[in-house]
This record gives structure tokens, sequence and C-alpha cells, in this order.
């Protein structure tokens, strides 16, 4: 999927071999089967492309993206009282700026739609446009409530690309059909009542690390995966510590045998779950400048600095203070 990404970059003039060099990527390893550059180097990367270009859609639209947008539609969202409202507001700023689609929120009763629709006049230069324009506004829904948004189906309208494989992370596990009449995701609509938790200085951090969050791993993908994850975000607000697999299993009334069976069958494992709840709520901790890197840890659940720093590393490929400072 990165590769593609750079196609258009490269088009244009930008010399994506020094790029690579730059960021440490050797292109000889690229042609391996299933490599996956690492979540570090691709979000520099394309960083340096979008510099480059003074594009922030690298070149998969009809015209350029300024750079400055994506900041001012994140700020524009952050005032309002609930995540409707803001995604509304979200919406409505990108339809200004985006030559090439045009996004529209549906409430039916209580199911939620986000449809994207092309343009005829100004087509995109790549159906990868349509894929990241939707990941993005998926991520940041998140993002501003805090809160994991579960996606009930996705539509696209073109056909399977040779790098499906990625979208079981790019969409977090939903069930996507391929070649319909429209581009669409939809989710339960009880989202759109939650508040708006995020402020301007934890936008700012958000900004400076796009697209970093397209391309966290997410392991919530199935029923029992929520269940848990939910379990142990609980836990944490109320003790800053993760609830063990023992008390959870005492409390859903099942044995902790079926829930790793099920969770085997997921795809994830109970410590996976955990280190993924550790990260947001690390993520989400950091973007409050007021917090020390030591008080972000004990809320992540660490009592020393250090194994806290080795474990966002770990899933993040940055440190908290790289992460808070921006990549590049």
């Amino acid at each position: 999927m990165i590769l593609r990404m750079l196609e258009r970059p490269r088009k244009a003039g930008v010399d994506i071999d020094n790029l690579f060099e730059r960021c440490n990527v050797n292109p000889e390893t690229l042609k391996q089967p299933h490599y996956r550059i690492p979540v570090a180097t691709a979000v520099e990367l394309l960083q340096r492309c979008g510099f480059q270009m003074q594009d922030e859609f690298l070149g998969l639209l009809a015209a350029p993206i300024p750079p400055g947008y994506f900041r001012q539609s994140v700020l524009s969202t952050v005032h309002q009282p609930t995540l409707g409202l803001a995604l509304a507001r979200y919406l409505e700023f990108s339809n200004i700026f985006f030559n090439s689609l045009r996004f529209e929120l549906k409430r039916k009763k209580q199911i939620v739609e986000i449809i994207c629709t092309r343009d005829i006049n100004n087509k995109i230069k790549d159906d990868i446009a349509i894929e990241c324009s939707i990941a993005v506004f998926h991520r940041l829904t998140g993002w501003l409530c805090n809160e994991l948004i579960i996606l009930n189906n996705v539509e696209l309208d073109f056909s399977v690309p040779t790098y499906y494989k990625e979208y079981h992370y790019l969409f977090y596990g939903a069930p996507i059909q391929f070649n319909s009449n429209l581009n669409r995701i939809t989710f339960d609509a009880h989202y759109l009542d939650l508040p708006i938790v995020q402020t301007e200085a934890s936008a700012e951090i958000f900004i400076r690390r796009a697209p970093l969050d397209i391309f966290l791993p997410q392991d919530v993908q199935g029923e029992m995966s929520r269940e848990i994850h939910e379990a142990l975000r609980i836990s944490f607000t109320k003790s800053q510590q993760p609830a063990e697999l023992q008390d959870i299993a005492e409390d859903m009334g099942i044995s902790t045998q079926t829930i790793r069976r099920k969770l085997t069958k997921e795809g994830t494992s109970f410590n996976n779950i955990k280190s993924q709840v550790r990260r947001d709520i690390a993520m989400h901790a950091l973007g409050n400048p007021e917090l020390s890197i030591e008080e972000v840890a004990i809320q992540a659940g660490y009592s020393e600095p250090a194994a806290f720093i080795r474990a966002f590393k770990s899933w993040t490929g940055f440190t908290p203070a790289k992460f808070r400072q921006g990549v590049i």
C-alpha cells in the first residue's frame, strides 16, 4: 500500500530513491513478499513527500490539497460538543477543499452512513485516494471522542487491489464489499452523541503525527475482542491498571479458556488487546502538554518510565517524546 501511495510523488518528480536512503529503507527488501515497511518509516516517507510536493494528499486528487488543510479541518472540530456536530463540521470543511471527492453524512434510524462520491469532472489519480480519505475520517472520528469506532461495513466502488490484505488493518477487520455502486462506511448512530474530549493542544500533536494513526495496528476485530477491549478500558479508567483475565472472565460468567479460544479465533489475544488499550491511553494522554512523560506512563499502567518508553516505541516506532513533538 505504501509503495502505491508513493507512485504519484515519484511521477511528480520527487526523488523517492533518495528518500529511501534518508529513511534507511533498502529498496531490495521492498521486493520481498509480504514485507511491511515499519510504521515510523512509512510515516516519515509520506510526510517528506507531502512537504516536497506541497500537497497534503500526495498528488492523488485532481488538484493539490494545500498545506494547512488538515490542521484547519481538525481544529474546526474540537470545539464542538458532540461527535455528530464535529463530524458535520469536518465534512463541511473537507468538501470545500477536496476537489475530486465529496462527502456526506446520513443518519438512518440507528445507523450512520458516510458516503464518498467521485467528482466526474475532476477525476482522482488513483483509487487509493478514496480508501485513504475514508481511513483518515475513521481515525479522526475515534480520536475526537477517544473511543474505538467499530465499522459495520465498508463499501468501495473499485475492484480488489493487490494489497487487499492491508485492509484487515486499515478498517479494523470490518467486512468489505468491492465493486459497489458507491463508497460508504456505516457505524452505529449512538457514537454521534459522544462528547468531544480533545482540545486545540492535543489537536496540534494529532496533526503533526499524521498519518501515523492510519498505520497503527488494531487488535479489536470481533465481538469478544470488543468486550475485552471495553472491560480493560473501564478498568484503566477506574484504577489506572488493567483488569486481570481471570477477573474479566468472572464478570462475564465464562472461563478464561473460552475467552482465549474466542480471541484466537478472532486473530488476537488478551495481551495484544491490553497493549492496544495501553497504547491508546498513552497517545491520548500525550496530547495533554501539561502531563510529564512520567505521569503519562502512570496513566498507561507503568510504574517505571523506562519500561513505558520501550513499550511505546514498540507500539508506534517512536519514543513518547518524539511522538509528542511530531515526526519531522
